[in-house]
């Protein structure tokens, strides 16, 4: 089960296995510069950051933030290792963090910033395209931003989000 190999991020033990799965995920899906981004996020965490770990090796990892006086959630850094993609794994690893948001009361949406080649995978979830950039993140990766209503306390049920 997915769920039960995710936890939360230990800096001194997580950090070099989340830097490799950027580093797998460049250029297609992140450019080589947003390294000492992630870098920096991973060193001064801005909310709850998970790792996907079955078996001792960590395969997937990505957090949240929350921003506007906790009524919205900011999905960040999400990724699986390049290797495993189309596997199941950043779905179940998107729903967990969009689960564990919820939680928190007065939350209305949760929202996140991906280029052209996810935002398709976000769309599955039920995120919507709010505003797109171009050559937001570098030259040919556009920025879109995304929202998820959250706010309809069966929304997640029926897009497969509840917890199970």
């Amino acid at each position: 089960m997915l769920r039960a190999a995710i936890r939360d991020y230990r800096a001194d033990a997580d950090r070099a296995a989340c830097l490799d799965l950027f580093d797998s995920n460049v250029p297609d899906f992140f450019l080589p510069a947003e390294r000492a981004e992630f870098e920096a996020f991973l060193d001064d965490l801005p909310g709850p950051y998970f790792v996907y770990e079955p078996a001792g090796r960590i395969l997937a990892s990505g957090g949240y933030a929350l921003a506007e006086e906790g009524r919205r959630a900011d999905l960040c850094w999400g990724m699986v290792h390049r290797s495993l993609h189309r596997q199941g794994l950043g779905q179940g690893l998107a729903r967990y963090r969009i689960d564990r948001a919820r939680r928190h009361p007065g939350l209305r949406e949760v929202a996140l910033q991906t280029s052209q080649h996810t935002a398709d995978f976000y769309r599955s979830l039920g995120f919507k395209v709010v505003d797109v950039e171009p050559d937001g993140f570098g030259e040919g990766m556009d920025r879109l931003d995304m929202r998820l209503d959250v706010e309809r306390p069966d929304h997640g049920r029926r897009r497969g989000l509840a917890r199970r």
